[in-house]
């Protein structure tokens, strides 16, 4: 790839993000709505945008250092004196009940519906828990629920986001040096 490839493809996709945004705020909607199909259709219809061909081997480590970005901001919007009582019990409930609920049933009806196998349907279970302050964060300025319900969402959404990474890893084919320390850590998830 030259370097007016990776410029080029840059470039688009800066100037695809700022669109979204800009069409997001103009249509009074989460930018999530626009820049999923944005991206979406941007990828499917060109070979200029795709971030681990533009970035290389700094892809991975700039996903990582986004997504703890992130969840640090979102971490700091947390206030623990609303987390008090019922609210508190409210998060619990979501955020245990909620994960495997979501897990079991996402895996059950991955494989019937999608003609997945048992292993990938766990997998896709195990990845799709995870709803996070991108997703969560920006709907009640648009919905603008209660206080309660707002801390709740607030709360559920950004500490179920790194719940979904370590439950895919864990589900996860162990490798050869994890399957010879903890077999059983992974041994549920692949049977």
């Amino acid at each position: 790839m030259t370097t007016d490839d990776i410029l080029f493809g840059v470039g688009l996709t800066f100037v695809l993000a700022v669109g979204s945004q800009l069409a997001a705020a103009r249509a009074r909607v989460p930018a999530l709505i626009i820049l999923l199909p944005a991206g979406f259709i941007a990828g499917a219809l060109t070979d200029d945008i795709h971030p681990d061909q533009l970035l290389g081997q700094a892809f991975g480590p700039l996903v990582s250092l986004s997504v703890a970005l992130i969840l640090y901001e979102a971490g700091l919007g947390l206030d623990p004196r609303k987390l008090g009582g019922n609210t508190r019990r409210t998060v619990v409930r979501l955020i245990v009940l909620g994960v495997a609920l979501s897990w079991v049933t996402v895996a059950l009806l991955a494989g019937p519906l999608l003609g997945m196998s048992g292993e990938s349907a766990v997998m896709l279970g195990a990845i799709l828990v995870v709803s996070g302050p991108t997703v969560v964060g920006p709907l009640p300025a648009f919905v603008r629920p209660a206080d309660r319900l707002q801390t709740v969402l607030s709360w559920e959404g950004s500490l179920v986001d790194p719940v979904g990474p370590f439950w895919g890893l864990s589900c996860s084919r162990p490798s050869s040096t994890a399957a010879t320390t903890s077999p059983s850590a992974t041994r549920w998830c692949s049977s």
